[in-house]
């Protein structure tokens, strides 16, 4: 009775499964801080705060008859010269002065780039009036370019509880949740936030990154879409919407979007990477080769894992002619990046290509030559198990095999090449505890079915 084999190396599809596609990090969708900043610039907001200053008596504190002069002189002086305003301002505060003075103070500071003192000053106008509203406001905007989102989200939220409900409120919230991962609750906030706002960008970015990371992947996909139509120059539109497409499992679309960006001159060696992977998914070795090598050129940083990574790929999938190919890139491009690894790693793959050569003698010199300095080279290591397997050289055989199976990372996949080795030599018995280590250890059908047949034969062969 004869039985298939099981196919213990990784398909294309088996490597794409357990190396991931990967989203790429979320972009952050930063608010811009400008328009807080020029208020004291707009007139509209200087006479309000001059001539109806405490209209919103619950939630702004009142001001003095001599305090009302103070700002009538302070008022050209914050625009002539900041910093002088900010002396003026620190000598009038006293622990009976009103809370707008630590306020004003706050804000100028925020003007001249000093969060931490901005933040200080708004603390300090609270502690005198607790539901000022444009303090807690302020402080939550200020909070925020300090990155600490969630104590500004407090304020903000602290902001809407005193009447202050406002798009860009509700859009900063969300943001703040964004940042600290609280997808729905972000979620929430930006939808709101669009009521206000329908054609604010920012918020409508927030929005769809929040549904991409809750699998949203439709919902994401439609409004990126919109945000393209708006600015179809804008790379990360359509790379967030490749990640939509990705999770949607259109990964042609993807596939397309990545070339767009591609076409763009701003697909960086991740994304290219990426779409490697996507062609390698489809079958389209030469596109895959073609992305892989251009990631390898397009990458500043000049990593040496993707690459190499992308050699395995192709040489695993049996496009050997590519990988021979991009491993002479990868050789040209990074011959001075290689640490003491990636060398074996680059030996390891040569001498892969050379067996398939039937260069055989070269090959095995090359993997001898690396476990010799790395003994936990398990790719390595099976390789040899199996050259000698063939070639009748049980002892040696058996002994990298055995070697290999006390690496974690490949105990399973050594295991049942060596029960296929076993099987091989009609030996059954000897094959049947290692496929049921393997098995107890990852189970899987088709190793099951195989255990099952191997049992058989064992019982066969003991009769």
């Amino acid at each position: 009775m004869r039985i298939p084999s099981i196919n213990v190396r990784p398909t294309a599809l088996g490597f794409m499964a357990a190396l991931g596609l990967l989203l790429p990090a979320l972009g952050q969708a930063q608010p811009s801080f400008a328009n807080t900043l020029r208020f004291w610039n707009n007139p509209e907001f200087v006479n309000k705060f001059m001539a109806t200053y405490g209209v919103k008596s619950e939630v702004e504190p009142k001001i003095t008859a001599d305090e009302k002069e103070l700002f009538d002189e302070l008022i050209p002086q914050i625009q002539a010269n900041p910093t002088q305003a900010i002396a003026t301002l620190t000598q009038a505060i006293t622990p009976e002065s009103s809370a707008a003075l630590e306020f004003t103070l706050g804000n100028l500071y925020v003007q001249a780039n000093d969060y931490p003192k901005g933040a200080t000053q708004y603390r300090a106008a609270i502690k005198k009036f607790p539901d000022f509203q444009r303090a807690h406001m302020n402080l939550g905007v200020v909070l925020i370019q300090m990155n600490q989102h969630v104590e500004a989200q407090k304020e903000l939220a602290r902001t809407l509880e005193l009447g202050g409900e406002d798009g860009n409120i509700y859009g900063l919230i969300g943001y703040c949740h964004l940042i600290s991962e609280n997808y729905l609750s972000a979620e929430a906030a930006y939808s709101k936030a669009l009521l206000f706002s329908p054609d604010k960008n920012d918020w409508k970015l927030g929005l769809a990154q929040c549904q991409l990371q809750q699998h949203k992947y439709g919902e994401s996909v439609t409004l990126f879409g919109e945000l393209i139509q708006k600015d179809p120059d804008n790379a990360d539109y359509w790379l967030h919407q490749a990640n939509g497409y990705l999770g949607l499992a259109e990964s042609q679309k993807a596939a397309t979007n990545y070339e767009i960006v591609r076409r763009m001159g701003k697909a960086d060696a991740k994304v290219l990477n990426q779409l490697g992977d996507i062609y390698v998914n489809e079958g389209t070795y030469k596109l895959a080769h073609d992305a892989y090598r251009d990631a390898v050129a397009a990458d500043k940083a000049k990593e040496t894992a993707p690459p190499i990574r992308a050699v395995d790929i192709l040489i695993s999938v049996g496009e050997y002619e590519h990988a021979t190919e991009l491993l002479a890139s990868i050789r040209e491009i990074l011959k001075d990046k290689f640490g003491e690894e990636d060398r074996l790693k680059v030996l390891q793959l040569e001498a892969r290509l050379l067996l398939v050569k039937g260069e055989e003698a070269k090959a095995i010199a090359a993997l001898e030559q690396i476990v010799d300095k790395d003994p936990l080279d398990g790719e390595s290591l099976l390789l040899l198990a199996d050259y000698y397997g063939r070639n009748d050289k049980a002892e040696e055989a058996e002994l990298f095999f055995q070697r290999a199976e006390q690496i974690d990372d490949f105990e399973v996949r050594a295991k049942i090449a060596h029960a296929q080795f076993h099987v091989g030599r009609s030996a059954y018995a000897k094959a049947v505890p290692l496929l049921k280590s393997a098995q107890a250890k990852r189970p899987r059908d088709s190793v099951q079915r195989y255990l099952s047949q191997v049992e058989k034969l064992a019982r066969l062969k003991a009769d």
